[in-house]
């Protein structure tokens, strides 16, 4: 997919509007926490009264982020000028937060940078070359000749690091590197952001990891877990999420994909599926009603048993390992 970046008719809306919801997506992660609070920091600087929501609210380990306190975790109706969604590949990421803010009828801008994205908003600034949602805010706050500011730019940073790995993913550049560098100008400190998010973790996600790591297999280059609410109830663990486990899989040195199932509250399983640089997941989680990015997407099935449901994602992502070349 090619960038589709309407700069000027979204910048338009922003600027009749007075009243801005700002929203990401469920299962949020550091990128749809930082590049909304960025976001909707940024906005009000430039004075108007913006709310921001996503569901279920903010998780534990990001509320250290500035604006975390007023984020919405549920809405009932909204009475606004303008939607703006960030990292949300398809109209249903927005979940029932964005299926509230749709019910209102006023516009709804796309900031993405997911390759699979579907183009939901009436404008759209959705770039794949991007690194983060929060990189595609600062680019377009950048066209608008938005002010930022602390908040702004630790949000922003807390979006690039989390959605990096710590910069360490094949998407980022010299250009990445150096948007990082300007944010940190304006007070940010780099080392804080890294250690309360990508080296620090509550101790029921360790607890998590060990009811799950016992059912880990690696297989022709594809290494996999399952997580059920069974092992959440044990482990303690309140999120949604696998605590990183996915990306940790991924480091096995004879794994060059990894693949995390875990049950949700809904009956479906979610899957997360990581890989090495050279191997393109993201039609996998395409084909599964999904999507993302070539080295880290995902999915959500519903109305498939896992016992029938982990064998054929398993055949499906070998079948991708023998077909790639991977560069590590």
């Amino acid at each position: 997919m090619t960038a589709v970046l309407e700069w000027d008719k979204a910048s338009q809306l922003v600027h009749e509007a007075e009243r801005v919801l700002v929203l990401s997506h469920v299962n949020p992660d550091g990128d749809a926490f930082g590049s909304m609070l960025g976001l909707a920091a940024a906005l009000k600087l430039m004075g108007k009264r913006v709310s921001t929501a996503i569901d279920g609210g903010v998780l534990p380990e990001f509320r250290f982020l500035p604006g975390a306190e007023a984020v919405q975790s549920a809405l009932e109706r909204v009475d606004v000028d303008l939607v703006i969604a960030v990292d949300c590949g398809d109209e249903s990421r927005m979940g029932q937060v964005g299926h509230v803010a749709r019910a209102s009828g006023a516009p709804l801008i796309n900031l993405d940078h997911h390759r699979t994205n579907t183009l939901f908003g009436d404008a759209n600034l959705v770039n794949p070359q991007t690194v983060a949602a929060a990189e595609g805010v600062l680019d377009w706050l950048d066209r608008m000749g938005a002010a930022l500011d602390y908040d702004t730019a630790y949000c922003l940073l807390t979006g690039l690091v989390t959605d990096t790995q710590c910069f360490r993913t094949s998407s980022v550049t010299s250009t990445t590197l150096s948007k990082a560098q300007r944010l940190m100008t304006y007070g940010p400190s780099l080392s804080e952001i890294v250690y309360r998010t990508v080296n620090r973790r509550p101790f029921t996600a360790l607890r998590l990891w060990a009811e799950a790591l016992p059912t880990v297999q690696l297989a022709d280059g594809v290494i996999w877990a399952v997580l059920t609410r069974a092992m959440y109830e044990r482990a303690g663990y309140g999120c949604c999420d696998d605590a990183g486990l996915v990306s940790q899989l991924v480091q096995a040195e004879e794994a060059a994909i990894s693949v995390v199932f875990r049950e949700n509250d809904n009956g479906g399983v979610e899957i997360g599926i990581r890989s090495v640089p050279g191997c393109d997941v993201s039609e996998v989680a395409v084909a599964l009603g999904g999507g993302g990015h070539p080295q880290a997407a995902g999915a959500t099935v519903r109305d498939e048993p896992l016992e029938a449901l982990v064998p054929r994602v398993v055949r499906m992502l070998q079948d991708v390992v023998r077909q790639s070349t991977p560069t590590v």
